[in-house]
């Protein structure tokens, strides 16, 4: 019997052998997003699935070695990319009364958004924020206060985006009624180049493919074990025969 059990347990770290570790890199992604990151993943050399969640949401997993490499490329480029709530999701009819203040901020938030996700869609572009400000003036003052918006946008290190910073104006001011060019601002912001990959020195100790060759080893010594185990357990018991 304790034959049979050396050989069930050699025969399980047989198997077990070349195994690697895995981690959730996100947990509930839309679907959208989970292909964009599986995308960029997969195109780095990284072994990536996308795996069905909860609630139609999507997970994305990774080799646990390769979760610190992953999460530095997503961010340079922006993956997930943020999910934005337009004016109709804001603006949803909910059977509660809000006050005028309220209505005004919910609008300028979902103004905020709208805005900042057809920015953030230009070539380059990583992310965009767009602030817009709406002064809520008196209709009988005879000085008024003027709308404004701020407008910041992340981008590529290797994209030049500064020309279009006229048409990102101009797309502001059409889509925000009273606001002026003059009142627009837009900043650029570069991200950081990705750092030059640094080979690993070699070592006297390093074997590649080591993990092939242990379960290789472990193979051709678990083999004759299991087939001798086999045989001993199927042989006639001579004691039973008499």
């Amino acid at each position: 019997m304790k034959a049979q059990h050396w050989g069930v347990a050699l025969l399980a770290c047989w198997l077990c052998v070349g195994c690697e570790s895995r981690s959730i890199l996100f947990a509930s992604l839309e679907e959208r997003q989970a292909n964009a990151v599986l995308a960029a993943l997969l195109d780095a050399g990284i072994s990536a699935q996308k795996e069905a969640g909860e609630e139609e949401h999507w997970r994305v997993v990774i080799p646990e070695r390769d979760f610190a490499t992953a999460t530095v490329l997503l961010e340079q480029r922006g993956l997930p990319q943020r999910t934005y709530r337009g004016v109709g999701e804001v603006f949803k009819k909910t059977g509660m009364v809000s006050s005028p203040s309220e209505e005004r901020i919910r609008f300028m938030d979902a103004l905020s958004q709208d805005l900042a996700r057809t920015l953030s869609v230009i070539e380059g572009v990583v992310e965009a924020r767009v602030h817009v400000v709406l002064p809520e003036n008196d209709p009988f003052a005879k000085q008024t206060l003027p709308s404004s918006a701020a407008v910041a946008i992340r981008h590529r290190w290797d994209a030049d985006v500064s020309d279009l910073v006229p048409l990102v104006k101009s797309l502001v001011k059409n889509a925000i009624e009273g606001l002026s060019y003059e009142k627009i601002t837009v900043t650029l912001f570069r991200e950081a180049p990705p750092p030059t990959p640094v080979p690993p020195s070699p070592s006297p100790w390093h074997v590649p493919h080591l993990g092939f060759i242990i379960g290789l080893g472990c193979f051709l010594v678990a083999t004759p074990f299991i087939a001798w185990l086999i045989w001993r357990i199927r042989r006639p018991n001579p004691t039973a025969m008499q």
